[in-house]
């Protein structure tokens, strides 16, 4: 295994990486890079097939960012190789950290080189997945009565308008929305925000959609997506607003649903939440499945 620790000169190879072996819905390079903190190295970990390693490096630890841009044989495989290589070459790394769907995570354990040792779980994120094509925008029946409501009243009581976020002039705007819904969070939920600054930055690159949801001519909120590499389902990874107003964030949520619907899209994965950290929002929406992954670490035995 080959460590390039300069990703943007590695941009061919690592979208090339992606676009053979890419599956999950955060391999995405532009988002790979926005994605590291201050204090973090990208570094993209070469197997010898074309497949690879999206990963950071920090004092004393490293990150395996997303699962492995790998055809499904050599996953593990990989992991396991990079675990071993980096405990080995790389004495100042003390700890690695993963985010691994629960069967791959399984896989991991049995193959873990014998010098590392797997932590217990640190947190789950559930992810909710939406069938577009049976899902009815009109929110029809009983389940929906209070949402239909609100948002009947929403849309009667506010002017609302949705913008290209990518053609949006007023940057600041949108970075102060990403200001204040970090301080609304609830302590229990993990906030993190770096990359969604970056992503402001970097003028969306990477998404496939990018939009501003504005009402009475403030921006309240962002929606953002891209399709999953080698799959036909669409990963809507921002959905961010202000918490100015009752039930937006329930508004801007059927403001994405709504346009993935209008522009033909099957599948939709909503984003991974925890239990208790937004899970129950997403489930008033009755997606049609959901799927785990797992965020933990492997030390050095």
């Amino acid at each position: 295994m080959i460590f390039f620790d300069d990703v943007i000169a590695e941009r061919p190879r690592i979208e090339e990486a992606i676009r053979k072996f890419g599956y999950a819905p955060e391999h995405n390079f532009d988002w790979y890079r926005f994605y590291t903190d201050d204090g973090e190295r990208d570094v993209f970990a070469a197997g010898d097939h074309g497949e690879g390693l999206l990963t950071m490096t920090s004092d004393g630890e490293a990150r395996v960012f997303s699962g492995p841009v790998a055809s499904p044989g050599r996953r593990v495989f990989l992991l396991a190789e990079y675990i071993g290589q980096i405990f080995r070459e790389m004495p100042d790394i003390k700890k690695v950290w993963l985010e691994l769907e629960t069967s791959l995570r399984k896989e991991l354990l049995r193959a873990l080189p014998e010098r590392a040792h797997a932590n217990p779980i640190n947190y789950t994120l559930v992810w909710p997945v939406m069938n577009m094509k049976t899902f009815d925008i009109t929110l029809p029946g009983k389940h929906y009565k209070f949402l239909r409501k609100e948002r009947n009243g929403f849309y009667r009581d506010h002017t609302v308008t949705v913008a290209d976020a990518k053609k949006f002039e007023d940057k600041k705007s949108l970075r102060a929305i990403i200001d204040v819904w970090k301080k609304k969070r609830k302590v229990h939920d993990r906030a993190y925000c770096a990359e969604y600054y970056h992503v402001i930055d970097g003028n969306f690159e990477g998404t496939s959609t990018a939009r501003v949801f504005i009402v009475d001519g403030k921006a309240v909120g962002i929606n953002a997506g891209w399709m999953i590499p080698n799959s036909d389902r669409f990963y809507g990874a921002i959905g961010i607003h202000d918490y100015s107003m009752p039930n937006l964030g329930a508004m801007l949520y059927l403001e994405d649903l709504a346009w993935l619907k209008s522009h033909g899209y099957g599948e939709v994965d909503m984003g991974g939440v925890e239990e208790g950290g937004g899970l129950e929002f997403k489930k008033e929406f009755m997606p049609e499945s959901f799927y785990k992954t797992h965020v933990f670490s492997v030390v050095r035995r």
